[in-house]
């Protein structure tokens, strides 16, 4: 079935039908939102939201293509994580001022912190750093699709990867040189 035909029935209350569309496109999308955020837990409540959203959107989408389609996905997914860590940063700026007591950490904090350190290097990283290393790196896509995705030209896309790989790379010099000051002291 063509997805403009899926699309038309789901609007006419075949909800199982937006349940494969959910399970063809929720690992790329889940994924991508991990790679924006960082965290596992974050990253699945994320992925809900951007389905959710999707289906209360579903009647404005306009296109045929499956490409297009999946491309709508990753700008409502790209949307979704750029919006929540504005807040988390705005979060934690204001923390200090309300509570000035440590707190304990929780047990998913500890294991993020201990089995999540390979993203560490992404922390330096903004929100559109992340989204086209997401898209080009992980998800494999060209530049084409990824200016369709992020409203820019395809050189544009080019230039910016092209930036983010020399940021990376310097970074990760950064990081391999503290990882081995570290081995050393100990």
């Amino acid at each position: 079935m063509e997805l403009k035909d899926r699309i038309h029935q789901i609007l006419q209350g075949h909800v199982e039908l937006f349940e494969q569309i959910v399970q063809e496109h929720q690992r790329s999308i889940s994924t991508f939102c991990y790679f924006m955020l960082g965290d596992r837990q974050e990253a699945e409540d994320a992925t809900q939201e951007v389905f959710f959203k999707a289906y209360r959107s579903l009647g404005n989408y306009r296109h045929d293509s499956e490409v297009l389609f999946k491309s709508w996905l990753y700008k409502i997914a790209s949307n979704y994580c750029s919006s929540l860590l504005r807040r988390k940063k705005m979060w934690h700026l204001l923390m200090p001022l309300i509570r000035n007591e440590e707190s304990e950490k929780s047990a998913e904090q500890i294991y993020s912190e201990q089995f999540d350190l390979h993203l560490h290097w992404l922390e330096d990283l903004n929100p559109g750093e992340k989204e086209m290393l997401a898209l080009r790196v992980i998800e494999d896509k060209p530049f084409d699709e990824i200016s369709e995705i992020l409203g820019i030209s395809p050189a544009a896309g080019r230039k910016r990867f092209e930036r983010l790989k020399n940021k990376l790379n310097k970074n990760r010099t950064q990081w391999e040189a503290w990882k081995y000051e570290q081995r050393t002291e100990s």
